[in-house]
């Protein structure tokens, strides 16, 4: 009766999909391939709630195991949405609009596994239309780039423990064969032809912010001036509201992602910087003159 109770408070949604792990058979640690396959399930749900974030209800994205297929590991899955508590998002048209987004989110997202933030906002960019269809709800958008980098980061450890394997997830919209990636890769020596990326958190200065909406601003870093692009779409709309005020100094506390390119002779040929999201902004100490 349990399992019972726990199925009937599940609502379906359109959408199957298909993740495949083509294994070395006789080879492979079983313990490792079925690990790995729970943790990239578990990822694929984190995924569908980062494209979930802006309904604001507490839905949660569940896995339905509907089949499991001998051969190579082929694991069947529907998608399903947990605590819906408002009945308008239960209906029919809701919930095909809600499998349908699903699908083509993590279609358009887990396509850019090994890309940059920028190519990552991209995809985001690319399903506003479709937050703008929900039927009779206004106010759905897609996720930031940090919420996307930070679902895409638990499907690329997922993919990590499966190395040595082929990983393929399939949908209405085609397959994808996952590539073996890095969830935050620590700078290496640089090889020919090499791109380096480099993710963290720092306080960055503002020298010169961007007044025309085209996100290009420059910044102090290492003590030199750097050109970078804002990401954090939010903040920047906020910002050109004049909802975020900005003085001479001030500093944006953020998380970034830089890219450096190098060529065969590991020269550096280009950099570039992009703030993920910003956390806020810290003000140097101001100077008051002492009226006698």
């Amino acid at each position: 009766m349990a399992g019972m109770d726990t199925l009937l408070d599940l609502h379906i949604v359109e959408g199957e999909i298909a993740l495949t792990v083509d294994y070395a058979a006789g080879k492979a640690s079983a313990i490792a391939v079925l690990s790995g396959a729970t943790q990239m399930i578990a990822a694929l749900d984190a995924l569908d709630r980062a494209l979930l974030s802006s309904v604001d209800t507490e839905l949660e994205p569940v896995s339905i195991l509907n089949d499991v297929q001998r051969s190579s590991l082929k694991i069947l899955l529907a998608r399903a949405l947990r605590r819906v508590p408002d009945e308008s998002l239960a209906s029919g048209d809701w919930k095909k609009w809600a499998g349908s987004l699903l699908v083509k989110g993590k279609h358009l997202l887990l396509s850019r596994l090994d890309a940059d933030a920028a190519a990552i906002a991209g995809a985001v960019d690319a399903m506003k239309d479709d937050y703008a269809q929900a039927p009779g709800l206004v106010g759905y958008h897609p996720p930031t780039v940090a919420q996307a980098s930070a679902a895409l980061d638990g499907v690329r450890a997922a993919r990590q423990q499966l190395a040595g394997s082929t990983v393929t997830v399939q949908s209405d919209l085609g397959a994808i064969v996952l590539p073996e990636v890095q969830v935050q890769a620590l700078p290496a020596p640089a090889t020919a032809e090499e791109r380096v990326t480099n993710r963290g958190r720092e306080w960055l200065k503002v020298r010169y912010p961007d007044m025309l909406g085209t996100a290009q601003w420059t910044v102090q870093r290492a003590g030199r001036s750097t050109r970078v692009t804002i990401l954090h779409n939010e903040w920047l709309a906020a910002y050109h509201r004049r909802e975020v005020q900005l003085l001479p100094g001030d500093a944006l506390d953020c998380d970034y992602e830089e890219s450096i390119d190098y060529d065969a002779e590991q020269n550096e040929l280009s950099r570039t910087l992009a703030i993920i999201e910003v956390h806020g902004i810290k003000s140097p100490p101001r100077q008051h003159r002492l009226i006698e």
